[in-house]
């Protein structure tokens, strides 16, 4: 009895992969567009719930000192607000959103007005900066893009 060795081939034809790569590339062009617009609705999920709490120490403070402003330096000042920037104690490029207090109208010891503005990965946000007021107004600045009002853009 003669046996005889065929010849194996172990691998893949360039057609094959071709073929994977084709599907690759059509998931990841809908796939990527749609996780970056879940991550900006995460961050903008969590600066909102921090320009929150900001309003909620603010309206603390104003409990304790009738006013919004500290008043014991020869200008009234406003005070530090417990979040500078979204996420939480990020620093350089990984900070997305800045966070700054300003009396409406300048000065004012009976209003306020607390803003984040997008910066890094942010900066081109659609919602452009996100505002909330002493009477908790919510709110935005600046030209919103893709369709968005104030009210998406504090729903989403």
């Amino acid at each position: 009895m003669i046996l005889f060795k065929r010849n194996e081939f172990r691998g893949f034809t360039l057609i094959e992969v071709l073929i994977a790569m084709t599907i690759l590339a059509i998931v990841s062009a809908i796939a990527y567009p749609s996780y970056r617009d879940n991550v900006r609705r995460g961050n903008r999920a969590e600066v909102r719930g921090l320009l929150l709490e900001n309003a909620q120490f603010m309206e603390r403070f104003f409990t304790e000192n009738s006013s919004y402003l500290q008043t014991a330096a020869a200008v009234p000042v406003p005070p530090v607000l417990p979040n500078l920037v979204s996420p939480r104690g990020a620093t350089g490029s990984k900070v997305n959103y800045n966070i700054s207090f300003r009396a409406v109208p300048a000065l004012s010891v009976t209003t306020f007005a607390i803003q984040a503005v997008p910066t890094n990965g942010m900066a081109t946000d659609a919602c452009a900066t996100l505002t909330i007021n002493s009477l908790g107004q919510q709110g935005t600045v600046g030209s919103l893009k893709d369709g968005m009002t104030t009210e998406t853009c504090w729903a989403k």
